[in-house]
């Protein structure tokens, strides 16, 4: 026939329709600003999924048990490195701590604190209770060879009671203090504190501290 027409099997183009897969990737792949039939672009997106599915098997292996663990072991980690400068590393810590309280006088007790890592020696600990111009009223003192590390010193020496003044009035405390530290120096530090004005007051003198890390 003149008028018929021939279709030729191989000019038939296949029209099937995109899966749901490929329908997906291809949606995404364009909210990249990717074109999946360019073999470059869509070779970039193939790489960018994979690192996206390592991320995800990563974070899927990750235990909350391991998670705990970890986070233990390095509370441990800090403890030691804390504890090494507290209990270990040669350091100085002194403080002395003096108690004033007016009990039918002046009532002073007084206590040495010796925080450092290592002990003191040839130890002195003064305290004078002076009148408003410096003038020495009573006074109380101890002297010991050696204080231990972490430890204090306390006791009847650093107790006393001064009679027979008015509590009225306002008066001084000097508190001094001597040592030798581990390093064979020896320190001499002093206070004073006004009292008088309070019925009980707390007063808590920090000498200078020394670590030696090597």
């Amino acid at each position: 026939m003149e008028d018929e027409l021939v279709v030729h099997e191989d000019d038939i183009i296949s029209s099937k329709p995109l899966g749901l897969l490929e329908s997906s990737q291809r949606q995404e792949a364009f909210a990249m600003g990717l074109d999946l039939d360019d073999p470059e672009q869509a070779e970039a997106y193939m790489q960018a999924q994979e690192a996206a599915l390592f991320i995800k098997e990563r974070i899927r292996n990750i235990n909350p048990a391991r998670v705990a663990i970890a986070g233990l072991i390095m509370l441990l980690l800090v403890g030691l490195i804390a504890s090494g400068w507290y209990w270990v590393l040669p350091r100085d810590d002194v403080e002395v701590e003096t108690i004033y309280m007016q009990r039918g006088g002046h009532l002073i007790m007084s206590e040495l604190y010796n925080d450092g890592s290592r002990a003191i020696t040839d130890v002195t600990v003064q305290v004078e209770f002076q009148d408003e111009f410096g003038n020495l009223i009573q006074e109380m003192r101890i002297d010991v060879d050696e204080v231990a590390s972490h430890s204090s010193l306390a006791g009847d020496d650093l107790e006393m009671i001064v009679l027979g003044y008015t509590v009225w009035d306002e008066y001084i405390l000097k508190v001094s203090v001597t040592w030798t530290s581990f390093d064979n120096k020896v320190h001499a530090e002093s206070w004073s504190h006004v009292i008088g004005e309070w019925a009980s007051e707390r007063f808590v003198d920090q000498c200078d501290t020394t670590t030696k890390l090597f």
